[in-house]
């Protein structure tokens, strides 16, 4: 038995909250979860209760956390589900099939897109490639042109991926290491749209790993729980781990390090720095800063080997 940190009650079904240093029992967790997803959509402005949205949904925890707690907390929010089978093997099966079932139980409409059928070759194809050394920039420069593509083409105005907090901090703990500042102002709960450009909104910016596995075991949604097996190795898992780390040794450190970087530093480097100027790839018209965007350069060079 562990009593609730909130409500008072001996419970047997709890879930610690690190961070927070407390037990909370499953209706408390719940209520405390998606209060938190809706105070950061609201604080942000990321959309309006009554919006129509499409949802990037990998089938992993966090999304499909993401994809339950929006139905959940905004019931008159048109939602459209966007997933993209990138065709690694059982790890992107067991993805698709649990999106499909997510979106079958709360009557969402989902948009499944085949990389192999419709772009010619899978993540894996990139392994026979010089993107091999950075698998995961690669996938990340496919998922976000591919995402706003399809939700440009769709007629979706804003697009709510599921990046969270531990993922932000991994991603400013880089850029700050590395001093990318062009890249650091960029990292933000809402990224406004443009010429083809879809608004992205991240509601989940403020909720951990932890938080958002907790919501989707207590609220049983189903989610992928197998790991990608291209990452092994990889940096970012790596810096993952020295975080959580740090975070041991400093409670309340991501929250710490996000807050600092949206409060503070973020206004004072927007001023400094200039938005690039977009204009249309010359190979596909949609945004980029040179005159090939970086998902054509990736595509013409994985074709050439997939095709040769």
């Amino acid at each position: 038995m562990r009593r609730c940190g909130r409500c008072g009650r001996d419970v047997e079904e709890a879930v610690y909250v690190d961070y927070m240093g407390r037990w909370l029992c499953r209706d408390c967790f719940i209520d405390f979860y998606e209060k938190k997803l809706k105070n950061t959509v609201l604080k942000y402005r990321m959309f309006s209760p009554r919006d129509s949205i499409g949802v990037a949904a990998s089938g992993g925890k966090d999304s499909m956390a993401m994809l339950m707690a929006l139905n959940r907390i905004f019931p008159e929010l048109k939602i459209e589900v966007i997933h993209i089978n990138l065709g690694i093997g059982d790890y992107s099966r067991d993805s698709e099939e649990a999106v499909r079932r997510l979106c079958n139980r709360l009557g969402i409409e989902a948009i499944i897109y085949d990389l192999k059928e419709h772009e010619g070759f899978t993540l894996p194809d990139l392994m026979k490639t010089s993107y091999r050394r950075r698998i995961c920039g690669a996938c990340g420069i496919i998922r976000r042109y591919l995402l706003n593509r399809i939700a440009w083409e769709s007629g979706l105005k804003i697009l709510a991926t599921g990046h969270t907090l531990d993922d932000t901090v991994e991603l400013l703990f880089e850029l700050y290491l590395n001093g990318r500042v062009d890249e650091i102002v960029r990292v933000k709960p809402v990224l406004e749209g443009g010429d083809r450009l879809v608004k992205r909104v991240k509601p989940l910016i403020e909720l951990t790993d932890q938080e958002n596995k907790y919501y989707a075991d207590l609220t049983e949604t189903p989610y992928s729980d197998l790991e990608c097996p291209l990452i092994s190795g990889s940096r970012m898992v790596r810096r993952k781990k020295l975080i959580s780390r740090i975070e041991e040794e400093i409670p309340r450190f991501k929250h710490t390090f996000y807050k600092s970087h949206v409060k503070r530093f973020l206004p004072k480097l927007e001023k400094l720095v200039e938005k690039p100027e977009l204009k249309a790839c010359k190979i596909c018209g949609m945004p980029a800063i040179g005159d090939t965007c970086s998902y054509c350069k990736l595509v013409s060079r994985v074709l050439e080997v997939v095709e040769g």
